[in-house]
């Protein structure tokens, strides 16, 4: 008797029965764990997989709480590092940070940095029933405008005026407003979903949603304020000459944006807009995919959106022109001319000094890049002022790259993670250049015997 009422053998026993119980709630923890990420594949929108996935890793924490309570330093030395430990790490390292859930509600924090997102019912969009709630009054922004100043507008976008706005903490923001007055559910539309788009993405490439504000009959969307202009004044406007090292710069983080949005973002997002106007750049010209008014989400079963065809003249894609078919190869397709105008410094458009006519720059660019392909000469397409002061390497890769984006069929352009990995030179660029020497080739009643076939693959991407 006086050996089990023994100091040391009542701690055998409650170290004996700790462990018993830490046993099965770890097991229960993996059990859990298991679950949430089940969920996880399954709601990948919602929040509530992360939630139970953090409560069975917490679970599974409970030997270390043991271990703590019941073992001194020493003790718990000889334990080392154990297998449970170890996964739980790894576990947390892979799950996403925890985000709010998605809220017009209002939330007056001094950096007014919630985003906010679009719930609204197509019949409620009529009363604005999704913008009763804002991070900003209208006179907030009011008074951040200079009321709307035209000293102050930055311009006028697809859909709606844009002015520079300071608010009382410093920040500087762009305010877009929806043009026109209410009634107008067409456009409210359009508003709700660059509301809705803009509030699910955040990365270093892509222009930041800071809030939004209804009142006076308008609705109103706060950016981040990207100071340094736009790509197209560099490119086509500004007397200063954009050197390649930026043009490249450029071509590289603007890949970066649009590859979030088609492959990480879920739902994905086709932009609809990409071009030289909507890439954003700051101080050290790193750019932000800008003006996501007229983006489009898709899902994994359907690859393609029909819609009116919206968008700018020399950046549309062909088959989304003529089909109103938008799959994320369309936006692929701008990025290229986009690639173009890095190149060459001529615009989408080019027109003649002489006669006026118009003509396309995609069609002007593709012969010129299967040609480079095959002799290894670029002077056709590089822009003249330049004066061959860029490295050849990088230029062969953006010509390739261009040359596969504004490939004619769309199953035949690649992904744009594809196209970053070769514009940073982590793939060669040889398999483009080679595809588009072989279209080039094509003979023109196959290309349009191709397009004529209402079973043609290229329209189905």
């Amino acid at each position: 008797m006086s050996r089990i009422c023994d100091p040391e053998t009542i701690k055998w026993l409650l170290r004996l029965i700790l462990a018993v119980l830490t046993f099965f709630v770890s097991f229960a923890g993996c059990c859990v764990v298991l679950v949430g990420l089940g969920l996880e594949i399954i709601f990948r929108m919602y929040e509530f997989p992360k939630r139970i996935t953090r409560l069975g890793l917490r679970l599974m924490e409970t030997p270390l709480y043991v271990m703590n309570s019941c073992y001194n330093d020493q003790e718990r030395a000889a334990f080392g590092n154990s297998p449970i430990t170890e996964v739980r790490n790894h576990i947390f390292e892979k799950l996403p940070p925890q985000t709010p859930p998605p809220s017009f509600e209002t939330n007056k924090s001094s950096s007014h940095s919630n985003s906010c997102t679009a719930s609204v019912q197509a019949s409620s969009l009529k009363s604005h029933a999704g913008f009763a709630h804002s991070n900003f009054t209208y006179e907030e922004l009011s008074k951040a405008t200079n009321n709307f100043s035209k000293e102050n507008s930055l311009g006028e976008g697809g859909f709606g005026c844009v002015y520079k706005g300071k608010l009382p903490d410093g920040q500087e923001v762009a305010i877009k407003m929806l043009k026109g007055n209410k009634g107008l559910p067409a456009e409210l539309d359009e508003f709700q979903a660059e509301a809705a788009v803009i509030s699910q993405v955040h990365h270093r490439h892509l222009v930041g949603l800071v809030g939004c504000a209804v009142g006076h009959d308008k609705v109103m969307l706060v950016f981040e304020y990207v100071a340094n202009k736009t790509l197209q004044f560099h490119l086509h406007e500004s007397k200063d000459l954009m050197e390649w090292p930026t043009r490249l710069k450029v071509a590289i983080g603007s890949a970066k944006g649009l590859a979030y949005l088609h492959e990480e973002c879920k739902p994905r997002i086709i932009h609809r807009d990409i071009k030289a106007a909507n890439i954003l750049l700051d101080h050290s010209f790193e750019p932000k995919v800008g003006d996501f008014g007229l983006a489009r989400n898709i899902n994994d079963e359907n690859t393609h959106v029909s819609t009116r065809v919206m968008g700018t003249v020399g950046y549309l894609a062909p088959e989304y022109a003529s089909t109103g078919q938008l799959t994320d190869k369309s936006d692929v397709f701008s990025f290229g001319v986009m690639l173009v105008e890095l190149i060459s410094g001529r615009k989408p458009i080019m027109r003649n000094d002489t006669t006026h006519v118009a003509r396309s720059l995609v069609d002007w660019a593709r012969p010129l890049v299967a040609h480079a392909a095959i002799d290894g000469n670029y002077d056709s397409l590089v822009d003249p002022r330049l004066e061959n002061k860029y490295n050849l390497e990088e230029l062969k890769r953006m010509v390739a790259c261009a040359g596969a984006c504004i490939h004619f069929f769309p199953d035949k352009r690649p992904h744009m993670s594809e196209v970053l990995r070769v514009l940073e030179g982590v793939v060669p660029p040889d398999s483009y250049l080679n595809a588009m020497v072989q279209f080039n080739q094509t003979p023109v009643s196959v290309i349009l015997a191709h397009c004529s076939d209402p079973d043609s693959s290229s329209l189905e991407t």
